[in-house]
């Protein structure tokens, strides 16, 4: 087997995305995967355990701004961060789905 048919199996993975304004821009993003993790607990009177703990996914973003709209590092973090934002139609159209009346709520 030849060292290019290998896959990389590594925890930091650069992708490129798409500029949450403009749409158009790419920038390069370190995409590190949620993984599980374990920790070792000792007691003298229990022995030892393996507890398994889940990090995280994250995206730390390498490019320090859009290269189309000139948006900075840390505004793209914060919309990536806070996702799209609903719409009040599209939040009443939810509650109503959901069951619940919003004229009723009290």
């Amino acid at each position: 087997m030849l060292p290019e048919d290998i896959p990389e199996y590594s925890t930091r993975i650069v992708e490129e995305i798409e500029c949450p304004f403009c749409k158009v821009g790419k920038l390069k993003v370190l995409y590190k995967p949620s993984m599980i993790n374990f920790t070792n607990s000792r007691s003298a009177s229990a022995g030892t355990k393996r507890k398994a703990y889940r990090t995280p996914e994250k995206q730390e973003i390498l490019s320090e701004k859009c290269p189309n709209c000139g948006r900075s590092k840390k505004e793209i973090e914060k919309a990536i961060s806070e996702g799209p934002r609903l719409s009040h139609d599209e939040v009443l159209k939810r509650l109503r789905e959901a069951g619940l009346d919003p004229t009723k709520l009290k």
